[in-house]
C-alpha cells in the first residue's frame, strides 16, 4: 500500500474522491427524480408533486432543493429557448383576439396588468402573479393537456376575467398547453 508522505498531498487526494462521490450522488439523484417525473408524466398524474401553490403560483424552496435535478435543466432549457426566441424576434405572448393573450412563462416581460391569468405549468413560478387581479393554476406537465373538466374551468374563469380586462393564458413556451386552453376560451366566448 502506498502512503502519502506529505499531509497536504494526502488532503488533496482525499478531497477529489469526495467531490467525485458528491457529483455521482447528485447525478444518481437527478436520474431518480427525472425517472419518477417521466413515470408520472406518462401516467398523467402527480402534477402537484413539485409543490406549486394554487393561490399565487409560487414554487417553494424545498421543491428546488429536493428536485434540483429536474428544475435546473428545465429552467436552463426554457431560458435558452427564450434567448433564441428573442434573437429571432418571437414575441413572449401574442394577442390572438382583442383582450385574449396566449404566451409562455416569460409573458410577464410584456409589463401588462392582467384581469386574469391562466397558468398551465407545474414546473415554473408564476411571473404574472404581481400583475394579475385573478389567478387560476391548472397544474400540467409539459406535453400533457388539461382534462376536459379543467378546460371548462379555465374557459369559464377566463371569460369572467375578460369582462374586467385582458386575459393571459400561458404555459412554458406558449405553444402547446396554452393554445389548447385558449381554443377552449375562445369557443366559450
Amino acid at each position: 500500500a502506498l502512503e502519502a508522505s506529505d499531509p497536504a498531498t494526502a488532503e488533496v487526494n482525499t478531497g477529489v474522491p469526495r467531490l467525485q462521490t458528491c457529483f455521482v450522488l447528485f447525478l444518481g439523484h437527478a436520474c431518480a427524480v427525472n425517472g419518477l417525473i417521466a413515470l408520472l408524466f406518462n401516467l398523467r398524474c402527480g402534477m402537484c408533486l413539485l409543490g406549486k401553490k394554487m393561490d399565487n403560483g409560487a414554487v417553494p424552496l424545498w421543491s428546488y432543493l429536493l428536485f434540483a435535478g429536474f428544475h435546473l435543466p428545465t429552467w436552463l432549457y426554457t431560458r435558452l429557448h427564450h434567448m433564441k426566441d428573442r434573437r429571432f424576434r418571437v414575441a413572449v405572448a401574442t394577442e390572438v383576439e382583442p383582450g385574449w393573450w396566449v404566451g409562455g412563462r416569460y409573458a410577464a416581460d410584456l409589463g401588462k396588468n392582467w384581469a386574469g391569468t391562466v397558468d398551465l405549468t407545474c414546473e415554473f413560478p408564476e411571473g404574472c402573479a404581481t400583475s394579475t387581479e385573478r389567478y387560476l393554476l391548472l397544474r400540467c406537465w409539459d406535453g400533457v393537456p388539461p382534462l376536459p373538466a379543467e378546460l371548462e374551468q379555465a374557459a369559464v374563469f377566463a371569460l369572467d376575467a375578460r369582462a374586467l380586462g385582458d386575459v393571459m393564458v400561458h404555459c412554458a413556451h406558449g405553444r402547446g398547453r396554452s393554445t389548447t386552453v385558449m381554443c377552449a376560451c375562445l369557443v366559450k366566448a
